[in-house]
């Protein structure tokens, strides 16, 4: 006979749908894409012109930019792999919440980048948030396939895929870490370009699956 606990299990942690998962991190993604343009505004002081003003926000710009695209790609990601993972349990849950833990903080360090841009504890962290979001949608890939809560017209091969791309951003943003740490905050930016080429690579080898 099952314990109370096995029974509290899997009567309140495990679930035969997603719904109510998917659409409170729909509504955490869309509050982390809302905050992220809060820092974008106009100084009190008017002393400079309008085009001195846009000058000197071309920093916060290309930080909201970026930010809105990591954050509106993890969203991507999230919905495409919910629908077809059909069950869950506690453990999928706080992958979950963890995951949309660091997707909320997010405006955080893109609000730090934008005021220290090329200061390496701004690209550290920075950096460190937007790889990490990707490996916690990495472990939520990986616990739900091996515990059968993926549908099963995904293969091994389609979920190793999947698992391969996932690894691609933190690959690029925390190998940008070591630069920017003993070289320099700026270049380590820079190197967040390689994302392009790594995923064209990733691309390449889906061929072998």
């Amino acid at each position: 006979m099952d314990d109370v606990r096995s029974r509290y299990r899997r009567i309140f942690d495990d679930g035969s749908n997603t719904e109510r998962m998917v659409f409170f991190s729909d509504a955490v993604f869309a509050i982390a894409m809302t905050l992220l343009v809060i820092d974008l505004q106009v100084p009190e002081d008017h002393s400079g012109t309008s085009g001195e003003v846009l000058l000197d926000s071309i920093p916060g710009f290309v930080a909201y930019a970026l930010s809105f695209t990591i954050i509106a790609i993890n969203w991507v990601g999230h919905y495409r792999r919910y629908r077809v993972i059909k069950n869950h349990d506690g453990r999928l849950l706080l992958l979950n919440l963890v995951l949309l833990f660091f997707v909320a903080l997010l405006p955080f360090p893109t609000s730090l980048l934008s005021s220290y841009s090329g200061e390496a504890p701004a690209v550290v962290l920075y950096a460190f948030v937007v790889g990490l979001l990707s490996m916690l949608q990495w472990a939520s890939w990986q616990y739900a396939y091996r515990k059968g809560f993926v549908g099963t017209e995904v293969d091994e091969g389609l979920f190793r895929w999947v698992r391969l791309n996932q690894l691609t951003t933190p690959i690029v943003f925390w190998a940008s870490i070591p630069i920017a740490l003993l070289w320099d905050g700026q270049a380590a930016m820079w190197s967040w370009f390689a994302l392009f080429p790594v995923n064209f690579v990733a691309g390449q080898l889906s061929k072998r699956y």
